[in-house]
């Protein structure tokens, strides 16, 4: 009697910690191997699960009940595959979105080299007013992306205005452009 009660409850806890596990095996197959090699593994899996849900029902040849079991399993692993194609798609489009969307951290490439240097000197006044040492750390970060910029565009000028006592780069910077 009591091996009755316990049954019922081991089979639904067996039965889940098998689908939990073959999902999982299948996500991470779906993200580490190729389509072919998945389809093939996934052929595997729908002969274990008839095994399985044999097994389940104590019977070697499968009865109505489980030939809808073997069904629900076998539509639930088709529909796990297109989950994985449509992630798969879902996730070079994400890539790819995400790719574009960082093209303006890149820095000011389209500002001119007065604005620019406008810009460098007018963060120095947001510097100073900082209250927080992450804020200034955070003018800093914009203060050294300008200077990354106008010493890729002119470097002689950049390191002849390191060399001057001169605080506004575009003394130097702004004549370069204007004389070429």
């Amino acid at each position: 009697m009591l091996r009755r009660q316990w049954a019922r409850p081991y089979t639904l806890v067996l039965t889940v910690l098998s689908a939990a596990v073959g999902f999982t095996g299948v996500c991470a197959g779906a993200a580490l191997l190729r389509s072919w090699t998945l389809v093939f593994l996934g052929i595997t899996a729908i002969c274990l699960g008839l095994a399985l849900s044999a097994a389940l029902t104590g019977n070697s040849s499968l009865q109505l009940g489980g030939a809808v079991l073997s069904g629900f399993l076998f539509v639930t692993l088709v529909g796990t595959a297109g989950l994985v194609i449509l992630v798969e798609w879902v996730a070079f489009a994400l890539v790819g979105a995400l790719a574009v969307a960082a093209i303006p951290l890149r820095g000011g490439r389209g500002y001119s080299t007065e604005y620019l240097c406008a810009r460098w000197t007018a963060t120095l006044l947001t510097l100073n007013q900082a209250k927080t040492p992450t804020e200034a750390a955070g003018v800093l970060r914009i203060r050294q992306r300008y200077l990354d910029e106008l010493e890729r565009r002119h470097p002689e000028a950049f390191s002849r205005w390191l060399t001057t006592p001169d605080v506004d780069p575009a003394t130097i910077l702004a004549r370069r452009q204007n004389s070429l």
